[in-house]
């Protein structure tokens, strides 16, 4: 007799099934679902923070065969990239659904999986990949393949997480495009900047080919508008030596910035004017090159971690004063002339902002005496990290003796109250630099350090104080100029 065969079971329905008063979703009923990715069995929830208080019940565990794929063969790591679509539930299946918990979202079967609404329509299930992120899970998955989504703060919806590209994916270039001076990552072409001095820099920094050539301007409004769209470094990794980029931003602020948190009564003109000295200083001309970002970069953190600079002329800003010719007076008298506090270019003054030191101010313009001025002037000195010898009690040719760590050079600085736009300097102020009368006018320590300073030309010549003028806001000023004995 011929054997009975057991009847054929009936494709599943659009029913929800599981164990007792509970039912589970039908993936065959699901839309359109990418490929199948097997892995190893985890919680779907594990390393994802939900709000406090929630408890989600564990994933129950599937058996998987797993085994070794042959030596000869090759995996390569394929990113689908479904769209979240693809991933939603029928509306007829998300109707037999518990309600969403009002804290999390979560619509939870008895069965272990979890469900949740996104504010742009649509229900998916979720899951969570290898590094716990949860993304939306089709359910012949065990680990999900699709966007990442998060819950959204003071709801009970849920949303896809947008992860921005790489602003550097589409500077590419064509091979036709290339120049020796160009590199390849990753089988991409990519336009550097000018190498620089020394020619062997070793990074070297991929840029949008859209930007001309960078010079302090430019720059300076991408930091501030688009940060994201300023070259980027690219380093050699040995063994093979191939480029690979370099995610950190070179600079996470506009340059004028670090300037003006180091030197913090700085004007923001002159922060603006110190910056701009630095970029031509380190790149050695109006245009950014590779070696010339380095120390750029270099400068900043070493202004953050307070270790002396190897190039004080980038991080000192009396260093990088250009000296000021004065003008012939009356007789033998000489004349400064003062730029405008506010000019925006060259550097050619710093200038102090009084409205950041506004009790030291008030009380220094109370009065007249040139023990006010040297004391007023020695503290705004030392707030910037400049070390001060002690004033003297003398009250003619009021000047300042300082240093700073890092370097070795010694400032003198003559200090006068300014008024209008000059400065006029007497005839007979070469008396304030009288060997003779030094340990008088400046003291003998201050006396031994500016003459042993001299006699192997490391002296900068200074003069500063007060500007007060009818044509815009009072300020205090420091220029540099050419030695006063000359």
């Amino acid at each position: 007799m011929r054997p009975k065969h057991p009847p054929r079971p009936k494709a599943p329905g659009p029913s929800i099934e599981g164990p007792a008063g509970t039912r589970e979703l039908a993936p065959d009923y699901l839309p359109t679902r990418p490929g199948y990715l097997p892995g190893h069995d985890a919680d779907p929830l594990a390393g994802h923070r939900l709000p406090e208080h929630t408890q989600i019940p564990g994933a129950q565990a599937t058996a998987v065969a797993i085994s070794d794929l042959p030596p000869e063969t090759h995996v390569t790591r394929i990113s689908l990239g479904y769209p979240i679509s693809n991933y939603y539930l029928p509306p007829r299946l998300v109707e037999r659904l518990p309600a969403a918990d009002p804290q999390t979202g979560l619509r939870t079967l008895i069965a272990g999986r979890h469900y949740v609404d996104l504010a742009d329509g649509g229900t998916v299930l979720l899951g969570a990949d290898a590094q716990g992120q949860l993304r939306a899970r089709q359910p012949s998955e065990l680990v999900p393949s699709g966007p990442r989504i998060e819950l959204v703060p003071g709801s009970h919806l849920w949303r896809q997480v947008l992860t921005p590209s790489l602003p550097w994916e589409h500077w590419g270039i064509s091979r036709q495009q290339l120049s020796p001076q160009d590199i390849i990552i990753d089988g991409k072409y990519y336009r550097t900047l000018p190498r620089g001095n020394p020619a062997d820099h070793p990074i070297a920094y991929i840029k949008n080919p859209d930007h001309p050539l960078y010079d302090f301007d430019l720059l300076q409004g991408i930091l501030r508008h688009d940060a994201d769209q300023q070259p980027r470094g690219a380093i050699r990794i040995p063994p093979t030596q191939h480029w690979q980029i370099d995610p950190t931003l070179p600079f996470e602020r506009p340059l004028d910035e670090p300037v003006a948190g180091y030197f913090p009564w700085l004007s923001q003109a002159s922060a603006q004017n110190v910056a701009r000295q630095q970029f031509v200083l380190a790149n050695g001309s109006d245009t950014a090159t590779e070696a010339g970002i380095t120390t750029l970069r270099q400068v900043f953190n070493d202004w953050k971690t307070g270790t002396p600079s190897p190039k004080p002329e980038l991080a000192d800003p009396l260093l990088m004063l250009p000296i000021t010719p004065t003008i012939a007076g009356h007789g033998a008298a000489r004349i400064l002339e003062l730029p405008h506090p506010a000019n925006l270019g060259p550097l050619r003054r710093l200038t102090f902002d009084p409205s950041k030191f506004h009790r030291e101010w008030d009380y220094f313009t109370s009065t007249q005496y040139a023990g006010d001025l040297k004391r007023f002037m020695r503290n705004l000195l030392i707030s910037h990290g400049y070390t001060v010898f002690e004033p003297t009690s003398a009250q003619t040719y009021a000047s300042l003796v300082f240093q700073r760590s890092g370097h070795d050079f010694v400032y003198h600085m003559t200090l006068h109250r300014a008024h209008g736009k000059r400065v006029h300097i007497q005839e007979n102020a070469r008396d304030g630099l009288n060997p003779l009368r030094l340990p008088e006018l400046i003291g003998a320590p201050a006396t031994q350090v500016l003459q042993a300073a001299d006699a192997v030309d490391k002296v900068v010549w200074l003069k500063g104080g007060s500007h007060i003028s009818l044509d815009h806001e009072n300020s205090v000023f420091i220029m540099r100029t050419a030695d006063p004995r000359q």
